[in-house]
């Protein structure tokens, strides 16, 4: 005879996507930052002897000034929303994509790829018959891009202390009161 016992257990939290992804991106002016790459790993996490490709992880910035970004779960939108503009540690593995983020050799990572990403297909799932495509921004997009950057990258910074004036001395005891 056993003494009634209580159930410790819980179910595990249901996995959410909770990082961009390229469907994030599907059509919106960005600024892929390249911060690493993976050479010859598997495409597809659950066929590890499968086909093999570049992973690049990279810092995705936002300057169309859409706002926010869908998650995507194995193409599909969970519903939840990531703020930005900035998405840190985003990871690429699609044929264009990395190709565009890296010298034409393939020696070395781009800085700052500014561009539009998409399916061949534009608005439909990738897949088989319908990769992903980089598209570079148009002049007037370009000069778009380059306002919202400016803009983004001051209002991310620390403020800096005030300079004294000039006639100051930075040095100088300081009054008590």
């Amino acid at each position: 005879m056993g003494f009634p016992v209580e159930d410790p257990f819980e179910d595990p939290t249901p996995r959410q996507a909770k990082h961009a992804s390229a469907d994030s991106f599907r059509g919106r002016l960005i600024a892929i930052e390249p911060v690493s790459v993976e050479r010859d790993v598997p495409k597809q996490t659950n066929q590890p002897n499968g086909a093999k490709g570049d992973k690049i992880t990279a810092n995705v910035i936002l300057l169309d000034g859409l706002g926010p970004v869908k998650a995507y779960s194995q193409r599909v939108a969970t519903g939840a929303i990531l703020e930005g503009p900035v998405y840190r540690k985003v990871w690429f593995n699609q044929d264009q994509i990395t190709e565009a983020c890296q010298t034409p050799d393939g020696k070395s990572l781009r800085k700052l790829v500014l561009c539009r990403i998409d399916t061949l297909k534009p608005g439909q799932m990738a897949g088989q018959g319908n990769p992903w495509v980089v598209t570079p921004a148009t002049p007037e997009e370009r000069q778009q891009a380059i306002q919202a950057y400016a803009a983004i990258m001051m209002g991310g910074a620390q403020a800096a202390p005030a300079a004294p004036a000039a006639d100051q001395n930075p040095f100088a005891p300081k009054a008590p009161f």
